[in-house]
């Protein structure tokens, strides 16, 4: 007989990047088409039957979803007696147990573990899932809109979220609620937080119809107590319970199931809340985590952005601010930030090869030729020091390059200014090297386009 020892939906901890890992992703869906979610195993957990104290019951500690009364009837027809429903839910949970089940029927709100023990199979079980209205706990106060399908799941503006989550989102200890906070010391920067955590509440308003936002001096606070959001959070994104700095961060594997391209989606997120558009016209993510910092690094390259990485953070150049717009900020402040640096543009130059004389450019030299900037003015040919150490190259490697192609040494001025002079040098480079703008400042016109593009996770449906 089916009991919560030997039911197979129940998990203990397991969350979806972890049954992905492990290649037991069928636990995600309750359909052979993985369609549709796996409600039960995602809401229910091996720790509601724990006992924990001598007064909390399990039908205390679980969930209970609001039905359509299409299947309140069928329900109806399928239970034969008050008296077989509550063996049914003993036999499950190894407790004895008074439940109320005429108001069950009454108010058509059933714990999940009743749904999961009445369905004749798991397909049964599926189709029921698209009848819930939502879930709620054992007093039925709190709502929570659930997605049922994976296409549901799979939403930009949720994916956002999930990145704010787990840039400086929380869920407390106890997986009860869910808190983050933005804010600033000065009063101009702190209105741009409140927008930001108004707008950010916005997107929770499909999912659940309750919240609270306190304001302090310097900060605004969203807060949720939701035991419902937290566990969807927890199993479908893997977001943790309590201190962040006591798990690995990840990209939500369940991501690969998207037809669409949604991590810039969730990097957004994680820049917004962890990120900054900084006033050397860079942009930094700061995090103490490792595996995110690797993952973040991972994502930006295959936008073809060579970040700088540090053990605390990782920085997108000047060079490719341009590029990380595809990704760009939804934060209002951070927007003004790096739409500031986009309109000044670029802060130097890059060599670029004129098309047809890459065969007048020896192997070497063409190694190093995104090393060398040519000014106009003075034939002075400077050795870009920072791009080397984000190169394969070492220092020596580049000076016996140019020592050997042009029998000069270069010398050494500051921490990332090399130098020699030359004229004959300089207008060789010239003849094969066009020196321009490693991206062009954009103009009021794009401006617009890209705010609308960051802009989407608010957009109204």
């Amino acid at each position: 007989m089916l009991n919560y020892e030997n039911d197979p939906l129940l998990l203990e901890n397991q969350t979806a990047n972890f049954l992905i890992s492990k290649k037991k992703d069928d636990l995600l869906f309750l359909d052979k088409n993985k369609g549709i979610l796996n409600i039960f195993s995602a809401f229910v957990k091996m720790n509601d039957f724990v006992k924990k104290d001598k007064i909390v019951q399990p039908l205390q500690t679980t969930l209970y979803a609001k039905i359509s009364k299409d299947l309140a009837d069928e329900l109806n027809k399928r239970c034969n007696s008050t008296k077989q429903v509550r063996g049914l839910i003993s036999n499950y949970t190894k407790k004895r147990t008074n439940c109320n089940v005429d108001k069950w029927f009454k108010l058509k709100v059933f714990p999940l573990i009743f749904l999961r023990i009445i369905s004749k199979d798991v397909n049964e079980l599926s189709r029921w899932v698209l009848e819930i209205d939502y879930l709620t706990d054992y007093l039925n106060k709190s709502r929570f809109y659930v997605p049922k399908k994976i296409d549901d799941l799979l939403d930009n503006k949720l994916i956002y979220f999930v990145g704010c989550s787990v840039g400086d989102g929380h869920i407390d200890k106890a997986g009860k609620r869910w808190i983050l906070v933005d804010g600033s010391s000065d009063n101009r920067r702190l209105e741009q937080s409140r927008d930001f955590i108004y707008n950010l509440a916005s997107l929770l308003k499909n999912y659940i119809k309750t919240y609270t936002i306190s304001e302090h001096k310097t900060k605004y606070v969203l807060n949720v107590n939701n035991k419902s959001l937290c566990r969807f959070l927890n199993f479908f994104f893997s977001l943790p319970y309590g201190a962040k700095k006591n798990v690995t961060l990840k990209v939500p594997l369940i991501l690969s199931y998207s037809r669409n391209n949604l991590e810039k989606y969730f990097w957004r997120g994680m820049f917004d809340t962890d990120g900054s558009a900084v006033q050397n016209h860079s942009v930094d993510l700061c995090s103490s985590d490792k595996n995110i910092l690797k993952e973040c690094t991972d994502f930006l390259k295959k936008l073809s952005i060579n970040p700088k990485v540090s053990m605390i953070g990782v920085r997108v150049n000047n060079s490719d601010l341009k590029t990380f717009s595809h990704v760009g900020f939804a934060h209002p402040r951070k927007q003004i930030e790096f739409l500031s640096s986009l309109k000044q543009g670029p802060k130097f130059k890059v060599s670029r090869i004129i098309p047809g004389m890459e065969k007048k450019i020896s192997s070497d030299l063409y190694k190093i030729h995104e090393f060398l900037r040519v000014d106009n003015s003075n034939n002075r040919i400077r050795i870009n020091a920072t791009e080397i150490r984000r190169s394969n190259l070492t220092f020596d490697d580049v000076k016996e390059i140019i020592k050997n192609n042009f029998g000069y040494e270069f010398k050494i001025t500051s921490k990332n200014l090399h130098y020699f002079k030359s004229k004959k040098v300089a207008s060789f480079l010239r003849s094969r090297f066009i020196y321009e703008p490693a991206w062009k400042a954009i103009e009021e016109e794009e401006e617009d386009q890209l705010l609308i593009s960051w802009n989407d996770v608010w957009r109204k449906c």
